[in-house]
């Protein structure tokens, strides 16, 4: 995860791309500062491969 994700996010919301606007302005009435950094997109198949250093393994 380290490698994929930046780790270093004091919090995370993963909410639909229409109110992620809102959920700003909201934030910034508290003096917190907030951004959309990434979104959630539908894999093409349902399968997980992970590679590391003990081999490969893929889930379905």
């Amino acid at each position: 995860m380290y490698q994929v994700f930046n780790m270093g996010h004091r919090m995370e919301l993963y909410v639909p791309a229409e109110i992620a606007g809102d959920l700003i302005r909201i934030s910034q009435t508290y003096n917190i500062d907030a951004q959309i950094v990434g979104r959630v997109e539908a894999a093409p198949e349902k399968k997980v491969t992970v590679k590391s250093e003990y081999g490969t393994f893929e889930y379905k």
